[in-house]
Formats: C-alpha cells, sequence, structure tokens
C-alpha cells in the first residue's frame, strides 16, 4: 500500500495512556527512577538497540524500529554523546511507543528490505506521520514519568517556588512559569530532559489532580 495513502488512527490519550501502564506491568519490574529503558528494551524486550553513522543527516530520523522489531537503530553520535543521553532515552522509549501503538498497521505493510521500510516511515502522508508521532511521544512520556511521582515532585517543589515568587513579585505567577521553574527541578529524578517534564505537567493536568 502506497504510505501516502495509509489514514491516521487518533487513539484517545486515556488509551495511549492505559497502554503505557500495560507495558510498565509486564515489562518494568522495579518501581525504581529513572525508568532503565535500555535495560528493558535489550534485556526484557529482547531487542537489540543499534547505532548507526549519520541516520539523522541522511534520514532525518533519531531513531527507528526494524520491521522485524528486532532492532532500534538510533543515531551514533547523538547515542555516543553524553551530551544528548537524555534526548536518546526519550527516543528509545517513543520507538517502543511505535511498537504498541502501532503494530498493526506496520503488519499489514509488505518490506523487501531495511530501504524500503525507511522509506515507508519517511513517506506517510503529514496527518497520519504527525499523528503516529504525538502517540509514540505520549506514550514514552508517560513511560519515563510516571504520574504518581510526577505529582509527589510537583508538589514538594512547588511551595518553596511560589513563596520564593511572592518575595519578589506582587503579581500571582502564571501556570506556564511554574511549570517552567518547576521542571528543571524535578527533570534529574526521571532523567529526562525539563522540555519532557514541562510537557507532562500540563497534560496530566497536574494543578486539577492537586484542586490547584
Amino acid at each position: 500500500m502506497d504510505p501516502r495513502k495509509i489514514e491516521s488512527v487518533r487513539l484517545p490519550m486515556d488509551k495511549i495512556r492505559e497502554e503505557a501502564e500495560i507495558f510498565r506491568r509486564e515489562h518494568i519490574f522495579t518501581p525504581d527512577l529513572p525508568v532503565d529503558i535500555e535495560h528493558v528494551i535489550e534485556a526484557t524486550m529482547g531487542i537489540s538497540i543499534i547505532p548507526i553513522e549519520s541516520l539523522q543527516k541522511h534520514c532525518d530520523m533519531e531513531g527507528f524500529i526494524s520491521q522485524d522489531y528486532t532492532a532500534i537503530y538510533v543515531d551514533e553520535f547523538l547515542y555516543t554523546d553524553d551530551r544528548y543521553y537524555k534526548r536518546v532515552r526519550f527516543t528509545l522509549a517513543h520507538e517502543i511507543g511505535h511498537y504498541i501503538l502501532h503494530r498493526s498497521t506496520i503488519d499489514n505493510q509488505k518490506f523487501t528490505d531495511a530501504e524500503d521500510w525507511i522509506r515507508f516511515r519517511l513517506n506517510l502522508n503529514d496527518e497520519t506521520l504527525g499523528w503516529f508521532e504525538t502517540q509514540a511521544s505520549e506514550f514514552a512520556g508517560r513511560l519515563l514519568v510516571p504520574i504518581d511521582p510526577l505529582v509527589e515532585e510537583f508538589r514538594a517543589k512547588r511551595g518553596s517556588i511560589l513563596r520564593k515568587y511572592s518575595s519578589w513579585d506582587s503579581k500571582p505567577i502564571s501556570d506556564d512559569d511554574l511549570f517552567s521553574m518547576v521542571a528543571p527541578l524535578v527533570c534529574g529524578r526521571f532523567d529526562v530532559s525539563s522540555e519532557v517534564i514541562e510537557r507532562r505537567l500540563r497534560k496530566e493536568n497536574i494543578l486539577a489532580i492537586l484542586g490547584r
């Protein structure tokens, strides 16, 4: 099938979160944080992580899972440079999101080799690709940043920030400013970027959970 004609499957966010929690129960056997995503992929799932030189440059992808689900290929430069460690962790979790959420779509396609598979990924129509990527990122975020520890960390850090802010500004702090101040203080526990934490705080509607 022409990848440009594949229609996007608009999975509800609740369904994606449910799938992430099912995956956690089946593949992650400790509540310890951060999630050791490389160990989960290699030791628990039996999927190899294989760096490829110039993957991002030549294919405009930081990583992809093979069509037979035996390997996740990642850009070698990103994988071996400690500056991009958190970014690679998210990429790996993102590819597992494709494996869990989009396997039925992938299984319906016929590929002759790895290059054919890459062409399929690159030639998906923009709407379908956008939904696939959004869904895989939501899965990755939920997997790497479980909701209960996130609430715990946010609650612990919010008070001191609000007190400090009110001491030098009479205006109430906006939710966006609060999230951007909390995120760098929280991200270390989860070993993700502060940007990922900010997105999780919004996606999880954290203030509503805490009754503001």
